[in-house]
């Protein structure tokens, strides 16, 4: 259920943590199997909010842009700039995109998921954007993520056991 909710959350869920710990206490080999599974599948809400989003982002950059396109009554209301964090988004965006078009998205995603933490949520959400195929892309995370699951809970079980020992317990 924690890898699952990591697999969630935006924000960082402990699940690595879990898994580190408890792979003293439990089988490492079926810890980062399991832990694998929960994080591909809690990855599917992530890709799913990238292929909603892209309808919605649509619909409403055409409104917005039906808005602005209407003659302004006074000149005095310039159209709002777009935010410093917005435009570096879309920069990202724009550079996970181009990446996942060119360089095969399938080893994109499977490389971030396996080894780059920190970027699963925003590989997941562009691959959804883009459509890449729900089946493709939870088989490929879940490979990923399990490789990550099995190094975290080989890790734990064997810093743990050492860390452990040199501090008496």
């Amino acid at each position: 259920m924690i890898s699952i909710l990591g697999g969630i959350t935006i924000i960082p869920a402990p699940s690595l943590l879990v898994v580190f710990t408890l792979s003293h206490a439990v089988n490492p080999l079926y810890l980062g199997l399991v832990s694998g599974l929960g994080e591909a599948l809690g990855g599917i809400t992530v890709y799913l909010t990238g292929a909603g989003g892209k309808t919605l982002w649509s619909k409403l950059s055409s409104k917005r842009q039906a808005f602005y396109e209407e003659p302004m009554l006074s000149s005095d209301n310039p159209a709002p700039k777009q935010s410093k964090l917005r435009s570096k988004w879309d920069a990202f965006r724009g550079r996970l995109v181009g990446l996942i078009e060119r360089r095969g998205g399938l080893w994109v995603v499977f490389i971030v998921n396996a080894f780059v933490w920190a970027l699963c949520y925003p590989v997941g959400l562009v691959a959804g954007s883009l459509h890449m195929g729900l089946k493709r892309f939870f088989l490929v995370s879940w490979a990923g993520k399990t490789i990550r699951g099995l190094i975290i809970a080989y890790a734990g079980h064997w810093g743990l056991h050492y860390l452990l020992q040199w501090i008496g317990g």
